[in-house]
C-alpha cells in the first residue's frame, strides 16, 4: 500500500510526546482505572496509534471531505486489539497537523486522556452528518415542513 509510512508517523508522535512531558493515559476497563503508557506504547502501530489517527483522520475528513484509508485491522497481541497497518493516502503533513490537533482538543495540563480521542470522532461525526441532513423545506401557506 503507497501512502504515508506508519513507521514515520508512529517515530514522529513518540518523539512529540517525550518533547511535551505529559502522561499519556488510557482507561483499562478490565481493571477499571486510568493507567499510563509510555511514549513508545502510545505511538506504536499495536498500542495506542490507531486510536490517535482515528481521530486525526476525522479531523482531516471534517476539513477536507477525505479520509487517510486507514487500514487498520484486528490483533489480539495489541494493546487494545488492533494493529495500524497502513495509511494509503493523505501527506505525513496532514495525518501528523490533523492528529496533533486532535490531541490537543483532548489534552489536559497534567495528562492526555486517549480514551476522550472518541469525543473528538464522535462530535466531527455529528456535524457531519448535521450538515448532510436534508434541510426540511417549510410549507408555502403554513410555514411548517411537510
Amino acid at each position: 500500500m503507497n501512502g504515508v509510512s506508519v513507521d514515520s508517523v508512529s517515530r514522529t508522535i513518540e518523539a512529540l510526546l517525550v518533547r511535551d512531558g505529559r502522561a499519556v493515559l488510557f482507561h483499562d476497563r478490565a481493571a477499571a482505572q486510568d493507567r499510563a503508557v509510555t511514549p513508545a506504547t502510545a505511538a506504536a502501530p499495536d498500542g495506542l496509534l490507531p486510536v490517535f489517527v482515528v481521530a486525526g483522520e476525522a479531523v482531516w475528513r471534517e476539513a477536507t471531505g477525505r479520509g487517510f484509508d486507514l487500514d487498520i485491522v484486528r490483533d489480539p497481541g495489541a494493546l487494545l486489539g488492533y494493529r495500524l497497518r497502513g495509511i494509503g493516502s493523505g501527506s505525513f503533513t496532514a495525518v501528523m497537523l490533523s492528529t496533533m490537533t486532535a490531541t490537543e482538543q483532548i489534552g489536559r495540563p497534567a495528562a492526555l486522556p486517549v480514551d476522550h480521542l472518541h469525543l473528538v470522532w464522535s462530535s466531527v461525526v455529528e456535524r457531519l452528518d448535521y450538515r448532510t441532513r436534508p434541510v426540511p423545506r417549510p410549507s408555502s401557506r403554513t410555514g411548517v415542513a411537510p
